[in-house]
């Protein structure tokens, strides 16, 4: 079990592995860079997701990078201890099961990133990005560059999300108030209203 700062980069984009990364508690960025220095934001990764065990079976260079968002427990299984399980079906189901969840959630992205109109978007990385406290350490400058917009376009709909009561800003950092409105909003659908409780019952 290791625990790294923020900014560690656990696995290097085309370097070899040390093994199969298991992240214990906290959230990772992965993200590619292409031959001429762009970087994409590929995922965050947290608690239970594995990382480089693709590369760990074919020992072939990392395809992207990890780096800790925030601090980050993980333990690794070295490149020789992960292949000597490889035999056991229960491993490679699981393998296969980790790969088409990957696959699934790449595509529905990727159709989000198409068709979706900023508002709803901007509903998808906040989920994305939350915590288990619903907390979104990542600044707005950070959400506008995974948006692929200005600054300015992810504060006027952060604003509309507020307004809405969905989120709350509090010194620049974002905390969802109704993750299930925001889930809403993100299919096109409008939240219900909050109806407080009055305590009073009908007569009828």
């Amino acid at each position: 079990m290791k625990t790294v700062p923020t900014g560690t980069v656990m696995l290097q984009q085309g370097a070899e592995v040390p093994g199969t990364v298991l992240i214990a508690h906290g959230c990772v960025e992965i993200s590619r860079m292409n031959a001429n220095g762009h970087v994409a934001i590929i995922h965050h990764a947290r608690e239970g997701e594995t990382l480089g065990e693709i590369e760990t079976i074919s020992r072939e260079p990392c395809l992207a990078s990890c780096t800790s968002v925030g601090s980050v427990t993980y333990l690794t299984c070295p490149v020789d201890l992960f292949v000597q399980h490889l035999a056991n079906p229960l491993i490679q189901r699981n393998i296969m099961r980790i790969t088409r969840g990957r696959l699934q959630r790449d595509n529905e992205r990727k159709y989000v990133d198409q068709n979706y109109p900023l508002d709803r978007r901007i509903c998808a990385y906040l989920l994305r990005l939350a915590d288990r406290n619903d907390k979104v350490t990542q600044s707005q400058g950070y959400i506008a560059n995974l948006a692929n917009c200005s600054r300015q376009s992810i504060n006027r709909a952060l604003a509309g999300l507020r307004e809405d009561g969905l989120i709350t800003i509090e010194k620049g950092k974002i905390r969802i108030l109704d993750r299930v409105g925001l889930e809403l909003k993100l299919a096109g659908q409008k939240a219900a209203a909050f109806q407080p409780d009055t305590g009073m019952t009908s007569t009828d």
